[in-house]
């Protein structure tokens, strides 16, 4: 499978994605209120902002463990310490467009474990089957304390619990390697189309997407009870617990299908427009959104980048040139 990390071209969506960031942040701060907004920052108590990020940290040790063991069920173990290395290097590329960037753990995996990419891009794939069931669930959760319905959230739900049955499914991958070994084009690809296709069968059978999805829900649900806490340290307690976990799934949701780099821009107004319509003012909603935007996205680029810089050879490998294909 041929696959070229181009470095540039994530770097260069990185600053994209800082320069989207801001002018989202600007006019969040615009929105509420300049002065308010500040106010609102400036009396923010700074030891929630602590549980905030130490939560956030939590639930990136926990998908970075998932990572390893899902490694291990395709036969390429490695240490928890090169998991969490591989997962937390992977999140500096969590703001590129359609996190097209996430192509980096999987070359990551390549270089510290020898997985080929065509099981690595995959196993990407099912990691964020996970992260959206999971999502969708905590969204499920509280969506109803809100006053919203929760047909189009179930629907969802089903669609993606069908597709996933679909694309684990022996029938399916047979299917797909028929066409593709009809097709004189993609028969120089065929191998790893069968790695992928063995990829997705291993980790998308319900025995393993089961403790998948489990670890999805906590690693995520301690970043909406950061969320949570973001909001009472705010003021705004009119919501309980499960509703306020549910507004970070739903706002989450939402910047997930935009394909925009991070989710920036419709995840940020769709947490604002949740939390006003639920009665909490604009200046202290934009204020809560910058606070929980700067505690998860950039917060989890910023590990990355520490992460990553912790392997200086491999840091000048990504960012010096271009790896050999595969």
């Amino acid at each position: 499978m041929a696959v070229v990390l181009d470095s540039r071209r994530l770097v260069r969506a990185l600053v994209v994605a800082a320069i989207m960031s801001g002018a989202v942040y600007a006019v969040l701060v615009a929105v509420g209120d300049g002065p308010a907004v500040a106010d609102a920052l400036a009396g923010f108590d700074p030891l929630v902002l602590v549980w905030m990020l130490a939560l956030g940290l939590a639930g990136f040790v926990l998908r970075a463990l998932r990572w390893g063991r899902l490694m291990r069920v395709l036969g390429h173990p490695v240490s928890a310490k090169d998991a969490l290395y591989l997962h937390i290097s992977g999140q500096t590329m969590s703001v590129t467009p359609g996190r097209v960037g996430e192509v980096l753990k999987p070359w990551l995996a390549r270089e510290v474990a020898g997985m080929p990419m065509s099981r690595g891009i995959p196993l990407v794939f099912a990691e964020r089957v996970a992260d959206l069931i999971a999502v969708c669930l905590l969204a499920l959760g509280g969506l109803s304390a809100l006053g919203g319905t929760t047909g189009v959230l179930v629907a969802g739900i089903v669609v993606v619990v069908a597709g996933t049955a679909l694309a684990g499914s022996p029938w399916f991958h047979g299917l797909a390697l028929r066409v593709v070994g009809r097709r004189s084009w993609a028969r120089k690809h065929e191998a790893s189309a069968e790695a992928i296709a063995d990829t997705l069968g291993r980790v998308l059978r319900w025995r393993t997407l089961v403790w998948s999805v489990a670890i999805s829900v906590v690693a995520w649900g301690l970043e909406g009870i950061g969320f949570s806490l973001c909001l009472h340290a705010l003021g705004f307690d009119a919501l309980g617990a499960l509703a306020e976990i549910s507004v970070y799934g739903v706002a989450t949701i939402a910047g997930a299908f935009s394909f925009l780099p991070g989710g920036i821009g419709l995840t940020e107004a769709s947490m604002v427009g949740i939390l006003m319509s639920a009665g909490m003012g604009a200046s202290a909603a934009s204020a809560a959104t910058l606070v929980a935007r700067v505690a998860t996205l950039w917060w989890s680029v910023g590990v990355g980048w520490i992460a990553l810089g912790s392997r200086p050879t491999v840091l000048r490998a990504v960012l010096g040139h271009e790896p050999p294909e595969e």
